[in-house]
């Protein structure tokens, strides 16, 4: 029997509507993002999908999404595990600068190579600009991660790792629906990894908000490739979010 792996990127923040890079920084939902993540209740119920365990990241937009998804679906998951390594992308110098301003200050090359390549790390953000994180203020559950110091795609990768081996692949094999909570570039990182997915591909890989995709995993842990319960609707969302620089 194969379990279902679900991966759910939480509903548009304030700061995704504002096209601000909020990394380890909190942020709530937009009335916007709240009705996204509605609609993802909607076709997971229409799918017969039941969670057994909900994985979800601790900060606010995270666990808002998981709260009122379960919500519309009128059950909870047997259990709940949040876990920092589950926590945005650090953005280093780029936290709490818009997208426009990011590209204008640092220039198209850097955008590319911090913003998308698997390895490019965004500098350290100074201690000027750390300052200036009040409104949203860092997560206060980020493990030995410390806001602003930035992050590769590569080393999120690292720390989501175990969360796969420990957590999601055992009770996966065991053939029951996992429901993971989290963020564009902790999903990113994931599927980068469950797939093997080469370099190239993952730098033009985007995952939509508010869109469930989901992979079947067979006893040996082995992962199919994943699809959107809402192709069509999801790969209009994940062109607009290519257009805007990615995931």
């Amino acid at each position: 029997m194969n379990g279902t792996l679900v991966l759910l990127r939480h509903g548009e923040s304030t700061f995704n509507a504002a096209a601000v890079f909020t990394g380890l920084l909190d942020a709530d939902l937009t009335e916007g993002g709240a009705r996204q993540v509605e609609v993802a209740a909607g076709l997971m119920a229409g799918a017969g999908l039941s969670v057994d365990l909900l994985v979800v990241s601790p900060m606010v937009r995270a666990v808002r999404t998981a709260s009122l998804l379960f919500d519309a679906l009128g059950h909870q998951p047997a259990e709940t595990i949040a876990t920092w390594r589950l926590v945005e992308r650090d953005y280093g110098c780029l936290t709490h600068v818009s997208k426009v301003e990011a590209r204008e200050r640092y220039g198209e090359e850097a955008f590319f190579t911090w913003r998308r390549t698997v390895h490019g790390r965004p500098p350290a953000a100074s201690a000027d600009q750390r300052a200036t994180w009040v409104d949203p203020p860092p997560v206060p559950e980020s493990g030995p991660l410390v806001a602003g110091d930035g992050e590769s795609l590569a080393d999120v990768i690292a720390r989501v790792l175990p969360v796969w081996t420990d957590v999601l692949a055992p009770r996966l094999r065991a053939g029951q629906t996992v429901l993971v909570a989290s963020h564009g570039n902790t999903l990113r990182a994931l599927v980068t990894a469950l797939l093997s997915l080469p370099d190239a591909e993952a730098e033009q890989l985007n995952i939509p908000a508010g869109h469930p995709l989901v992979f079947d995993v067979d006893a040996r842990g082995a992962v199919a490739a994943g699809r959107y319960l809402d192709e069509d609707a999801a790969a209009v969302a994940e062109a607009a979010v290519a257009a805007e620089g990615g995931t």
